[in-house]
């Protein structure tokens, strides 16, 4: 009895030991069962895809008896938004391709061009995993290749997406390298689609940086449509800069009226914060609000009322400019010159500048693409000071536009800190030597009838090379002597009929008299003092008796009106655009750098009363 009930009896130990075997027994099971539903999920996607190869070749063959009911069907699956739950999944779509790539005759078709269309236009293509990214890629370079007709509508939405940051625009800037070398003649069409898509000045700050953006990666391998993509960008700058212009002269005449509208607006935001965080490193720092950053101590600025319109567009063009000066700088080097590419760039930019900034009255901040581009590189300094040479003294430009161009030799010489002694010399030597030459020629002409306006062309030349005088003077000290004895020519040049302190812009003879005779190079204080007593006379309608009527007509107050206009005028002025002007710092002379004790309060006096006058 008792062996019975010791066998009947199991001790502890032996129950936990059969459930753990049990235990690791489920676990195994379990791992059996993962496995086969990878396997059945595995065979199951292999299934789908092989029937859906079935359906689509099954749509092909459809076309043969003019059925493209199955066609349709695709196209309009094609065509679901990105966000429909019912859009083809990306193996499928993979699948689709394949065959229609392997079957572009048959699909060139009126009844299939719903599907290629689609296809075409397969919404955020570059999305796509990188299988189906690569299989859709090579389709289309099937498509155009062997259809070249469909090239057209492809480049249309190849253009149309530069709307984009660069960074999720490479692929369609790979497809349309590989397809300019293919087709060339592409470039006769694909011009005007970047003109089209073009945003207007008024869009966002965001899409007018991505599309300039990428127009500008698209010159960097399309020499073909260099010059026509830099035109359009030109022109959009020049654009907002001369409308920015446009509020800030309007709100100089209304300050009074619009204070309190602008105080209102003060408090507004511009919208585009979360749609920075798209844009690349580079655009970043070009998209950067530049209202909220501090100013650099010592400099020039602007001291203006800012509406909100003021500062909208100031940010664009901030943005826009720091955006094409980084490309220009990383595009500039002593290595493209030399192959060649960047002398091209160059020569591009010139040529806009001849055509499109220098005949455009009073913009405040374009021509600072040149300023900054040329002062990357020596030879790209000298190209720019020979062009603007050869433009103020050509006989075959209008006066004007000789008179534009000293004012921009005048200001850049003034201005650009990496210019050379020897480049500094070298252009007042050629403007002394044309000035005494003039005063040869036609100093006799000053006492014959007719106003001053027909030697306008000489008070523009005098003018640039007193304002280059203020700010390099101590480049023209040779020990005890003066470079180009300019000390004997400005002697000679006051004392001449035309008598120049007179009639070119008042506050840069003035701090030129204050200056020259600092350095005891003329005294002019007593001629400015008599011509003011001769304006005063002929105010009061009083003659000394002695003056020819030709003489006084020369000196009306009207004929001067005509000169304070034309040369008020300093084109490199200081930058009110903050983040640009940052940009600048390294290239650009402040008044504040060459004052020292000829201002005897504040160091940005001289550029204070230049933008007054």
């Amino acid at each position: 009895m008792m062996a019975i009930e010791k066998t009947a009896k199991r001790p502890a130990q032996d129950v936990s030991d059969s459930i753990k075997t049990k235990k690791r027994h489920v676990d195994f099971a379990d791992e059996v069962m993962i496995h086969r539903d990878d396997s059945e999920r595995q065979d199951n996607r292999e299934f789908s895809i092989k029937l859906y190869r079935n359906f689509v070749t099954s749509a092909l063959e459809d076309l043969e008896r003019n059925d493209s009911t199955q066609v349709d069907t695709l196209a309009n699956q094609l065509s679901l938004p990105h966000s429909s739950p019912d859009k083809i999944s990306a193996e499928n779509l993979t699948v689709l391709l394949q065959i229609l790539s392997n079957n572009i005759g048959k699909i060139d078709t009126q009844q299939c061009t719903p599907l290629i269309q689609s296809v075409i236009n397969f919404e955020k293509w570059w999305e796509l995993p990188p299988t189906a990214l690569s299989t859709y890629i090579f389709f289309i370079k099937i498509l155009c290749s062997s259809l070249p007709k469909w090239w057209q509508d492809v480049s249309l939405l190849l253009i149309s997406n530069f709307n984009l940051p660069v960074d999720k625009t490479v692929q369609q800037h790979e497809m349309l390298k590989y397809f300019l070398r293919a087709i060339p003649t592409s470039t006769s069409f694909i011009d005007s689609y970047i003109a089209k898509f073009f945003p207007n000045k008024n869009d966002s700050k965001k899409n007018l940086i991505n599309y300039i953006a990428n127009v500008l990666v698209l010159t960097d391998y399309c020499n073909e449509l260099r010059f026509q993509s830099w035109s359009l960008v030109i022109e959009k700058v020049i654009s907002i800069d001369v409308e920015l212009q446009n509020e800030l002269d309007e709100l100089d005449d209304d300050i009074e009226d619009d204070l309190d509208d602008e105080l209102d607006d003060d408090d507004d935001e511009l919208d585009d914060g979360d749609e920075q965080e798209e844009v690349l490193n580079v655009e970043r720092k070009a998209i950067e609000e530049s209202e909220d950053e501090d100013l650099l101590d010592g400099e020039e600025e602007y001291n203006v009322e800012v509406s909100q319109n003021i500062k909208e567009l100031s940010s664009k063009l901030d943005a826009i400019l720091s955006l094409i000066t980084r490309r220009l700088s990383q595009s500039l080097t002593a290595e493209s010159i030399d192959n060649g590419d960047g002398v091209s760039i160059f020569n591009t930019l010139i040529s806009l500048f001849k055509s499109h900034i220098l005949p455009t009255y009073y913009t405040k901040s374009i021509q600072y693409i040149l300023f900054h581009v040329s002062q990357q590189q020596l030879e790209l300094m000298d190209a720019f000071l020979v062009t603007l040479i050869d433009i103020a003294f050509s006989p075959n430009e209008i006066v004007e536009k000789r008179i534009k161009s000293l004012q921009y030799i005048g200001s850049f010489i003034a201005r650009a800190k990496k210019l050379s002694n020897t480049q500094i010399i070298f252009v007042a030597s050629y403007l002394t030597s044309w000035l005494n030459r003039y005063v040869l020629e036609r100093e006799e002409e000053v006492n014959q009838p007719g106003g001053v306006e027909r030697f306008k062309h000489f008070y523009a030349a005098f003018q640039a090379l007193c304002y280059i005088f203020c700010f390099r003077h101590a480049v023209f000290r040779d020990g005890d002597s003066w470079e180009c004895e300019i000390d004997k020519f400005f002697q000679r040049m006051v004392l001449s009929k035309f008598n120049p302190l007179k009639y070119c812009n008042e506050n840069v003879m003035m701090m030129f008299a204050r200056i020259a005779q600092h350095e005891g190079v003329v005294y002019c204080f007593s001629i400015i003092e008599n011509n003011n007593n001769e304006r005063l006379r002929g105010i009061m309608g009083k003659t000394d008796g002695k003056t020819s009527s030709a003489v006084i007509s020369t000196w009306s107050l009207a004929t001067r009106q005509q000169f304070i206009d034309l040369q008020s005028y300093f084109p490199y002025d200081p930058l009110f655009l903050k983040n640009y002007k940052r940009m600048m710092k390294g290239y650009y002379i402040e008044w504040s750098d060459v004052s020292r004790e000829y201002e005897s309060d504040e160091s940005d006096e001289f550029d204070d009363i230049i933008r007054d006058s």
